[in-house]
């Protein structure tokens, strides 16, 4: 970088090494302008993040994770819960559950036909695959030569098997390809995994671009505001060591935080509904309301089943069985060491006139300890994930001071439409329906969550309230659109100011049907292209 080191200067400067800050980092240093990535968290080199069955303890590390909390709230009990977000290197690409999963090409057409321009699911595929190195697949649909590697499991238990054909018993039709031609029905699951190890974003995109000279990666550096000159962003200002440091940016500044910490950081930057930033005792620079609203999140009931006559994941990672399967990781890149969240996901329509999912079930071969964060349970077990994909609840996050070290406050307003609760209980049937039919019913001995007790809607809705979680997935918060209440526009340039973009999962106006992880990557190359091709002008 150019300046010294008190006042580094950079063409771009990209605030959060996340999904997609590393893709933008990475692809705008292609170019040879110099960039300047910052990182609130550490580097990625806990063996943790990279071994696939690591990432459960990564759920509640206390460095690379923010362990953000959600507020109580009365459609999940009064409950709060647990909000793990990455802050490493990576970001929430280096602890979560590692599933690949695109969405629905409606998901796309929706955001096309809400006014933002460019974003058709024929515009976004060409940036899915070019990111994508894939094996198998139809070419219309999969990229090859991308850097990001999406494999299939290397190692499928029989209980999986299972239960795709009961799925198909049950009448879901079966798709070899979610990401493909057909992403409805039941298949197998798909991967971020470059072999035997977790692939990130930092290792996928920045890991190969760091040789660079013009690309400068600062971690441990806790992005506190945006610098204007006026109404043009001009830097950022951020904490190092200990010390306060302003970096300038002599094109954009690109903030990449996630659907947590971009609407912060906007607000703590005096970007957001203008009583709200003054009431955080921040000066307004731009009055834009819809900062922090529209946040959206995939929420879930766990359904747990007793298992007899399989081998379940359970068995494997203890005792003498985990040692046969750390040879197998290590040895071969098999082994139930490489699964990561779901082996197997259901999607399905639960409610009339929609031409898209609004159901997942995602399966894994393995059930938890409830009492035990992280602990699989003693007994075989299998679970189904039950989870309202495209839901109508929202809510918010906002800054509840201009210390950047304090947590925002996080609201989703969890079933506050009725249609999320209807869609739950409707996939809770069908999942007892799957698991009734022949090719896995024999090895159910009982469900233990919530138990065959629970049949009629009061019983289900209030283990619904009570029992669900969030699968980790918001998004919305700086809201792409054409309206006064949107964020950024369909460049994603945030309304109102210069030389400022937003480019992750926060500028989703819907959130997508399954795991945001793939999409935000997309976003990420989408999002440094349309930069790069305005700074060719």
């Amino acid at each position: 970088m150019s300046g010294n080191m008190d006042t580094p200067e950079a063409d771009f400067i990209v605030v959060g090494a996340g999904s997609a800050g590393c893709v933008v980092a990475a692809r705008l240093s292609e170019d040879g302008h110099r960039v300047l990535l910052l990182e609130a968290g550490p580097a990625d080199w806990r063996p943790m993040i990279h071994i696939p069955a690591g990432m459960v303890t990564l759920l509640r590390h206390p460095v690379v994770n923010w362990n953000y909390m959600s507020e109580p709230e009365p459609g999940i009990g009064h409950r709060a819960l647990g909000w793990p977000r990455g802050k490493v290197l990576g970001g929430s690409s280096s602890i979560n559950g590692m599933l690949y999963l695109r969405g629905h090409p409606a998901d796309y057409d929706g955001w096309a036909q809400m006014g933002c321009t460019g974003w058709s699911s024929a515009d976004v595929l060409p940036f899915f695959k070019k990111s994508e190195r894939r094996i198998g697949g139809e070419d219309t649909y999969r990229g090859r030569d991308g850097v990001m590697a999406v494999e299939d499991y290397r190692t499928i238990l029989p209980l999986t098997h299972r239960f795709v054909k009961a799925a198909q018993q049950a009448g879901v039709p079966f798709t070899p390809d979610h990401n493909g031609s057909q992403p409805e029905g039941v298949g197998y699951s798909q991967m971020s995994r470059n072999r035997r190890f977790r692939h990130s974003s930092a290792r996928a995109f920045l890991q190969p671009s760091r040789r660079r000279s013009n690309l400068g990666v600062e971690t441990n550096a806790l992005a506190r505001r945006i610098l204007f000159d006026g109404r043009r962003a001009a830097g950022v200002e951020y904490d190092r060591g200990g010390s306060v440091v302003q970096a300038r940016a002599r094109r954009e500044v690109i903030v990449c935080g996630g659907a947590v910490n971009s609407p912060q950081l906007l607000q703590l930057s005096g970007i957001g509904p203008a009583a709200h930033v003054r009431s955080i005792g921040v000066a307004v620079v731009h009055d834009l309301p819809g900062v922090g609203a529209n946040l959206i999140d995939h929420l879930a009931a766990l359904l747990a089943y007793r298992v007899r006559g399989e081998i379940s994941v359970n068995q494997l990672r203890r005792g003498t069985l985990l040692m046969r399967e750390i040879a197998r990781w290590c040895l071969f890149g098999t082994g139930a060491l490489t699964f990561g969240v779901s082996t197997a996901s259901v999607f399905a329509r639960m409610r009339e006139g929609r031409i898209s999912p609004d159901l997942q079930i995602l399966f894994t071969p393995g059930s938890y300890d409830r009492s035990r964060f992280g602990e699989l349970e003693h007994e075989p077990g299998m679970t189904a994930a039950v989870c309202a994909v495209n839901p109508e609840s929202r809510g918010t996050i906002m800054a509840v001071s201009p210390d950047p070290k304090r947590a925002p406050e996080i609201r989703p307003n969890y079933f506050s439409a009725p249609e999320d609760m209807d869609v739950t209980l409707k996939g809770i049937r069908l999942a007892r329906h799957i698991f009734a039919q022949p090719a896995i019913a024999d090895a159910v001995v009982t469900e233990t969550v919530p138990g065959f007790a629970a049949q009629d809607d009061a019983a289900l809705t209030e283990f619904a309230r009570m029992h669900t979680t969030t699968v980790f997935h918001p998004v919305g918060t700086c809201r792409m659109g054409i309206d006064p209440k949107a964020v950024v526009d369909p460049r994603l340039r945030v309304h109102g100011v210069d030389g400022l973009r937003v480019v992750d999962a926060s500028i989703m106006p819907r959130i997508t049907t399954g795991n945001t992880n793939a999409p935000t990557i997309m976003i990420g190359e989408k999002g440094a292209a349309m930069i790069r091709e305005d700074a060719r002008r």
